[in-house]
């Protein structure tokens, strides 16, 4: 089983978009980007799954 988990909070001025995935309880990935605009805080997070695991992750 697979937990996968994407959330946006705020923190102050900035937006922070997380995601996590995990797999029978032991997490394998967990990133975070952090940006004032929303939309871009996302996009850097997904920056980073894909730098991890090459462009056939499909990331949105």
């Amino acid at each position: 089983m697979t937990d996968f988990n994407h959330i946006h909070s705020r923190d102050g001025e900035d937006w922070i978009c997380g995601r996590s995935m995990a797999v029978h309880d032991e997490q394998l990935l967990h990133c975070e980007g952090r940006d004032p605009d929303e939309e871009e805080a996302c996009r850097l997070c997904a920056e980073r799954i894909i730098f991890n695991f090459g462009d056939p992750m499909h990331v949105h």
